[in-house]
Order: structure tokens, then C-alpha cells, then sequence
């Protein structure tokens, strides 16, 4: 038996806290979208074999813990990593889901996620592999004395706070920029342990007061341009936080792209995802052929290299297929 799994990136827009003074830490914001994406054939097979070197060490890990022989897999299309839209945890999940589905392996992708060393602190990626759409996850408690730093004992997937679809007519282009590589493993660790060191509470309350009063009622209204300002806004008060580690509110080159681009106003918002180096515009389909233009643009202009699209929101989560 074989089985192929699809599932789209995802953008994360920052978090709700970073504060020690808060209940809850973290608390991720972000949504599924359709592409970039990835598509996956595994099928049963006595060892491990996979062409793309970046996907055996998730065949390993998900054959030792479904205790089975081996699995091959064949890659169709794959997420780049390292530029912000997720391409960690959709792979390790798919992977994952495509070795227990062959197998018939009952599994639960939220028990399993933390032992795939997913999830830490945004269960964005989780939430999105599941069921697709718009995200705000609730973070995890703070224990006292832990100063942010997640143990084993209490690393769970955070639950949901609130989902929601996302309207089709909405669209994103998104630039993928050739750039340093967002951060990861443990520099992403030491990152925000120096930020929750510093962070104030002040931030907090004006990501909540976005969420609450500009946020949640653009999409409850299907207003794009709302819904792309709050987004904006978060995005921006996030770069607070770490805008004297990363060089600026967002990381270089971005900060200059986005100077020019927010001139135009067919763009309702803008940021990037994760630790970038990946941009975002958000605008609706009348405009995104024009502003995948003018982003190539900009770049041109920056003499920077990258790959821009246009994609849609993902408002359902993996699918697999069995293929017999």
C-alpha cells in the first residue's frame, strides 16, 4: 500500500506574548496558505529510502517511533526551508502521517508532534497541518522560574484560542528572498531567551487590543483591508520586540522592501513570516497580478534575487490519499 500526502506552508505572524508578566507565553498568529506546498508518496518497503537527503532524517525518526522496517519516499514538492513558511513541521508531520497511514497506524498528530520536536512554542503548524485556515493559539503557561524555556515534561501542543476560514477572494503574495536564512535550533533558542528577558507587558496590551478590536472582526466581516492592517500592526509590534537583534523592526533587507511598497495602498498589509526572510502582501485577486509585479520590482531595484507568488489561504488541513 501507498499513500500521498499534501498539505500547504503556512505564514506566522508573531505572537500574542513574550512577556514573564503575562499567564500565558507565546501564543502564536498565523494561517495556512496554498502554496508553496508540499506533496509526498511514501509506501512500504523493508528500509529507508528516500532520494531528498533533507527527508531521511524524518523517515528515521517516524520508522523508530512506529516501530516499523523502512519506508520509501518520493518527493513531488517541497516547502524551501528556512525562509518562514513552515517547512519544518509540515515535513516532519508528513512524513510522519504519510509513514503510520501505510502502515495503518492509528496516530494523533498533537500527541506526536513534541516528540518530532515540533511545536515548542507556535502550535500554529500543528493547528494548520490539521484543519487549514486562520489561527491564535493560546501559548503555553508560565511557570514560574522557567523564564520561558519549555521542559519536556511540559512541552504540549498549545490549544487553539480561535480558528477561523479564511474568504477565497482574499490573496497573498509572498517573496521568497534570497537572503540569510530565518534563525533556527538552538540561535532561535538563545533569540528568545534575550527577548523574553527584556520583554514588556506594553506590547502585549497593544497586541491584544489589535486582536480583539481590529482582527477578530475584519475576518467576522470579510474585510481584507482590516484584516490586513491588524496584521500589519502585530507584525510590526512583534518586530519590537526583537528589532535589536535582528537589526531593525524587520530583518534586512525587508524593513526597505516594505518602506516602498506600503506607498501602495492596493496593499492592506504587510510583514514577514516567522523569522523571514520571507514577505508578505496582503491584497485581494483584482490586485495580486499587479502587486506580484510591483514586488518584483522592488526587488530589482534592491538588486535582490527571489521567487515571488501569489497564493490563497488553505482552508483545510493534509491530505492524504491512499493509491493502491
Amino acid at each position: 500500500m501507498s499513500a500521498k500526502v499534501i498539505v500547504g506552508g503556512r505564514l506566522h505572524f508573531g505572537f500574542r506574548n513574550l512577556c514573564l508578566n503575562e499567564n500565558y507565553i507565546y501564543g502564536g498568529v498565523g494561517m495556512a496558505i496554498e502554496s508553496p506546498k508540499i506533496s509526498l508518496i511514501a509506501e512500504v518497503s523493508d528500509r529507508i529510502i528516500c532520494e531528498d537527503d533533507r527527508l531521511v532524517m524524518y523517515a528515521e525518526k517516524a520508522v523508530e517511533m512506529l516501530g516499523v522496517k523502512g519506508i520509501k519516499i518520493q518527493i513531488e514538492e517541497e516547502i524551501p526551508e528556512h525562509i518562514g513558511l513552515g517547512s519544518g513541521t509540515q515535513m516532519a508531520l508528513s512524513v510522519y502521517t504519510a509513514v503510520s497511514r501505510v502502515y495503518c497506524i492509528d496516530s494523533n498528530i498533537r500527541e506526536i508532534a513534541p516528540k518530532l520536536g515540533r511545536g515548542k512554542r507556535s502550535g500554529i503548524g500543528v493547528s494548520v497541518f490539521e484543519k487549514g485556515g486562520f489561527c491564535i493559539d493560546e501559548g503555553h503557561k508560565n511557570v514560574p522560574g522557567n523564564r520561558g524555556v519549555l521542559k519536556s515534561e511540559e512541552w504540549k501542543i498549545p490549544v487553539e484560542r480561535y480558528t477561523s476560514k479564511i474568504p477565497e477572494e482574499w490573496s497573498f503574495v509572498v517573496a521568497m528572498i534570497e537572503a540569510i536564512p530565518g534563525y533556527s535550533g538552538e540561535m532561535e533558542e538563545d533569540l528568545i531567551r534575550m527577548v523574553i528577558r527584556s520583554a514588556k507587558n506594553e506590547i502585549t496590551n497593544k497586541i491584544d487590543n489589535v486582536i480583539t478590536n481590529n482582527l477578530l472582526p475584519s475576518i467576522a466581516r470579510n474585510d481584507c483591508k482590516g484584516f490586513g492592517s491588524a496584521i500589519s500592526e502585530i507584525s510590526w509590534l512583534n518586530g519590537r520586540w526583537y528589532e535589536k537583534y535582528q537589526n531593525g523592526i524587520y530583518r534586512p533587507p525587508i524593513g526597505n522592501i516594505i518602506e516602498i511598497l506600503q506607498e501602495d495602498n492596493r496593499i492592506f498589509g504587510m510583514g514577514q513570516s516567522s523569522w523571514g526572510p520571507s514577505l508578505y502582501c496582503i491584497t485581494v485577486k483584482d490586485y495580486e497580478n499587479e502587486i506580484r509585479k510591483k514586488v518584483h520590482k522592488v526587488l530589482n531595484e534592491f538588486d535582490i534575487e527571489g521567487k515571488v507568488i501569489i497564493t490563497s489561504a488553505r482552508n483545510k488541513g493534509a491530505e492524504i490519499k491512499p493509491i493502491r
